[in-house]
């Protein structure tokens, strides 16, 4: 087996294929890419940025596919979407990998390690259609951490939204459903893809015994993420629903309160305002107990708006 590293691309050559890694999507690495493999300018336009919509390309010599995976960005806790490009041939595979995505990269370290015998599962990768199954194999169950762990985000939300609304439930309740959002937009086109990738290989590869079975194991894979993602879509969207509703409460509570308060003072206001005025004839206005008369109407207005809010349950 022949390693060899030429900067952005690193080739791992074995017996029976070659794979190529590619690290960078610039001008100049697409163009080695033309040079060396002669592919075609569609589909090198498609690898560069920006990020692509997963699709499937058959040309005369090869299979061109996108497909996008996501990523878990450790400082900012968000998943992030990744393309993954892949140039298919009967001998040679070209990944072009420029999010470095992690399960990705080691794999094919260990395709280097162990001189490309890569086993998955009782499937050796002694050829290309069989170590693209475990590259795309590896790649989506990859996934189940994600989603194994955004579930448990979604209980610990669950446990304390009836307890704590502060910004920060808030805004780990958002965070969890954009990372929902951004996993199931990385996934909505993988089935259809990997169906069409079933049809092409039955012309490519028609000698590679049981490959439409493995691929179809993917299309189960990708339909059993779906529906785990669609499960934590529903009860994050649940969550947040009731969240709004319970803010919503909360704040209606509290400009009740200010309301009620505001309807107590201002006749109590009044009042005190009537017999602050300095014209003739204002009631108790000398009198040698005239503060602690003025308190008591004070306090007899108080008492009396309160036992009306009481009597129509506002308070």
């Amino acid at each position: 087996m022949a390693v060899q590293s030429l900067r952005a691309l690193s080739y791992t050559e074995t017996d029976k294929m070659t794979w190529v890694m590619v690290s960078k999507n610039d001008t100049k690495t697409l163009k080695s890419l033309k040079v060396k493999f002669g592919f075609h300018d569609v589909d090198l336009e498609d690898t560069a940025p920006p990020i692509q919509s997963p699709k499937l390309a058959t040309r005369d010599d090869y299979i061109f596919m996108i497909l996008q995976f996501p990523v878990f960005d450790r400082v900012s806790k968000i998943i992030k979407t990744a393309e993954v490009d892949f140039f298919i041939e009967n001998n040679l595979l070209v990944t072009v990998d420029t999010s470095k995505v992690l399960p990705l990269q080691e794999l094919y370290e260990r395709f280097q390690r162990t001189k490309g015998k890569l086993v998955k599962e009782n499937v050796t990768a002694d050829d290309v259609p069989h170590l693209m199954y475990i590259i795309l194999d590896t790649l989506l169950t990859s996934i189940y951490p994600m989603i194994r762990h955004i579930a448990t985000d979604v209980d610990k939300i669950e446990a304390q939204i009836f307890t704590n609304l502060e910004k920060d439930l808030i805004r780990e309740l958002l965070r969890v459903k954009t990372n929902i959002v951004n996993i199931r937009k990385s996934m909505q086109g993988h089935k259809a893809v990997i169906r069409k990738l079933i049809e092409v290989s039955e012309q490519r590869f028609p000698n590679i015994k049981r490959f439409e079975e493995y691929l179809d194991q993917l299309v189960d894979i990708t339909k059993d993420i779906w529906d785990n993602l669609q499960l934590q879509k529903e009860t994050i969207d649940a969550l947040h629903e009731t969240n709004t509703s319970l803010v919503d409460y909360k704040m209606n509570e509290i400009m009740k309160t200010l309301t009620i308060f505001m309807g107590i003072i201002f006749p109590l206001s009044l009042i005190v305002g009537l017999f602050s005025m300095r014209v003739e004839g204002i009631p108790f206005v000398g009198h040698s107990y005239g503060f602690w008369l003025i308190l008591l109407i004070l306090i007899i207005s108080g008492a009396g708006l309160v036992w009306y809010f009481r009597k129509k349950k506002w308070l």
